[in-house]
Protein backbone atom coordinates (compact mmCIF):
# COMPACT_ATOMS: atom_id res chain seq x y z
CA UNK A 1 0.00 0.00 0.00
CA UNK A 2 2.80 2.64 1.04
CA UNK A 3 4.75 1.68 -2.44
CA UNK A 4 1.39 2.10 -4.00
CA UNK A 5 0.59 5.72 -2.51
CA UNK A 6 4.76 6.47 -3.17
CA UNK A 7 4.49 5.39 -7.03
CA UNK A 8 1.52 7.16 -7.89
CA UNK A 9 1.73 10.04 -5.58
CA UNK A 10 -1.45 9.05 -3.82
CA UNK A 11 -2.06 10.37 -0.18
CA UNK A 12 -2.98 7.51 2.14
CA UNK A 13 -6.05 7.93 4.05
CA UNK A 14 -9.04 6.06 6.52
CA UNK A 15 -12.16 5.90 5.43
CA UNK A 16 -14.15 3.93 8.30
CA UNK A 17 -16.29 3.63 11.00
CA UNK A 18 -12.87 2.90 13.11
CA UNK A 19 -12.41 7.11 12.53
CA UNK A 20 -9.28 7.57 14.31
CA UNK A 21 -9.25 4.67 15.98
CA UNK A 22 -7.87 2.71 12.94
CA UNK A 23 -4.94 4.71 13.41
CA UNK A 24 -4.44 3.07 16.97
CA UNK A 25 -5.15 -0.23 16.42
CA UNK A 26 -5.36 -1.12 12.65
CA UNK A 27 -2.29 0.89 11.28
CA UNK A 28 0.30 -0.72 13.19
CA UNK A 29 -0.53 -4.67 12.56
CA UNK A 30 -1.03 -3.86 8.42
CA UNK A 31 2.35 -1.49 8.82
CA UNK A 32 0.97 1.46 8.12
CA UNK A 33 2.17 5.07 9.39
CA UNK A 34 -0.62 7.27 11.16
CA UNK A 35 -3.05 8.49 8.24
CA UNK A 36 -5.59 11.64 7.98
CA UNK A 37 -9.07 10.27 8.60
CA UNK A 38 -11.83 11.10 6.48
CA UNK A 39 -14.87 12.39 9.03
CA UNK A 40 -18.30 11.06 8.32
CA UNK A 41 -20.33 11.43 11.27
CA UNK A 42 -23.97 12.16 11.22
CA UNK A 43 -23.86 11.84 7.29
CA UNK A 44 -26.30 10.68 5.38
CA UNK A 45 -25.56 8.69 2.18
CA UNK A 46 -22.60 6.44 4.04
CA UNK A 47 -19.23 7.13 3.30
CA UNK A 48 -19.92 9.00 -0.16
CA UNK A 49 -20.23 12.93 0.73
CA UNK A 50 -17.62 12.79 3.56
CA UNK A 51 -15.00 10.89 0.73
CA UNK A 52 -16.46 13.12 -2.04
CA UNK A 53 -15.38 16.27 0.12
CA UNK A 54 -12.20 14.83 0.61
CA UNK A 55 -10.92 13.62 -2.63
CA UNK A 56 -12.18 16.57 -4.18
CA UNK A 57 -11.04 16.77 -7.86
CA UNK A 58 -8.28 14.10 -7.20
CA UNK A 59 -7.92 10.83 -8.25
CA UNK A 60 -9.36 7.85 -6.01
CA UNK A 61 -9.02 4.73 -5.75
CA UNK A 62 -11.05 3.52 -2.51
CA UNK A 63 -10.98 -0.31 -0.94
CA UNK A 64 -14.11 -0.42 0.84
CA UNK A 65 -15.90 -3.99 1.85
CA UNK A 66 -19.37 -2.23 1.76
CA UNK A 67 -20.09 -0.69 -1.79
CA UNK A 68 -22.97 -2.75 -2.02
CA UNK A 69 -24.34 -0.38 0.64
CA UNK A 70 -26.85 2.47 -0.87
CA UNK A 71 -26.14 1.62 -4.27
CA UNK A 72 -27.66 4.95 -5.25
CA UNK A 73 -25.84 6.98 -4.07
CA UNK A 74 -22.56 4.81 -4.48
CA UNK A 75 -24.10 5.39 -8.23
CA UNK A 76 -24.58 8.86 -7.82
CA UNK A 77 -20.69 9.12 -6.41
CA UNK A 78 -19.14 7.67 -9.08
CA UNK A 79 -20.89 9.90 -11.86
CA UNK A 80 -20.20 12.96 -10.33
CA UNK A 81 -16.94 12.07 -10.63
CA UNK A 82 -16.90 10.67 -14.08
CA UNK A 83 -14.73 13.39 -15.30
CA UNK A 84 -11.69 11.66 -12.94
CA UNK A 85 -9.95 8.83 -12.07
CA UNK A 86 -12.33 7.41 -9.68
CA UNK A 87 -11.73 3.18 -8.70
CA UNK A 88 -14.00 1.65 -6.36
CA UNK A 89 -12.04 -1.28 -5.48
CA UNK A 90 -14.51 -4.30 -3.37
CA UNK A 91 -12.30 -6.03 -0.96
CA UNK A 92 -13.29 -9.05 1.49
CA UNK A 93 -12.92 -8.19 4.93
CA UNK A 94 -12.12 -11.75 5.79
CA UNK A 95 -8.66 -11.84 3.67
CA UNK A 96 -8.02 -8.12 3.20
CA UNK A 97 -6.41 -6.29 0.64
CA UNK A 98 -4.33 -8.15 -2.17
CA UNK A 99 -1.92 -7.89 -4.41
CA UNK A 100 -4.77 -7.88 -7.33
CA UNK A 101 -6.13 -4.82 -5.35
CA UNK A 102 -3.08 -3.00 -5.66
CA UNK A 103 -2.71 -3.73 -9.14
CA UNK A 104 -5.98 -2.18 -9.93
CA UNK A 105 -5.51 0.52 -8.10
CA UNK A 106 -2.57 0.97 -9.86
CA UNK A 107 -3.89 0.28 -13.03
CA UNK A 108 -6.66 3.51 -12.20
CA UNK A 109 -3.94 6.00 -11.36
CA UNK A 110 -2.06 4.95 -14.66
CA UNK A 111 -4.90 5.96 -16.71
CA UNK A 112 -4.96 9.48 -14.40
CA UNK A 113 -3.96 12.51 -16.93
Amino acid sequence: MRQLAEDTGAELAWATTWLHRANAEIGPRVGLPELKVVEFHDETGWKYPAVARYAWERPLAWFDDDFGLHPSRRDEFVHKRRHLTTALIHVDPGTGISVQHLSEARKAFSRNP
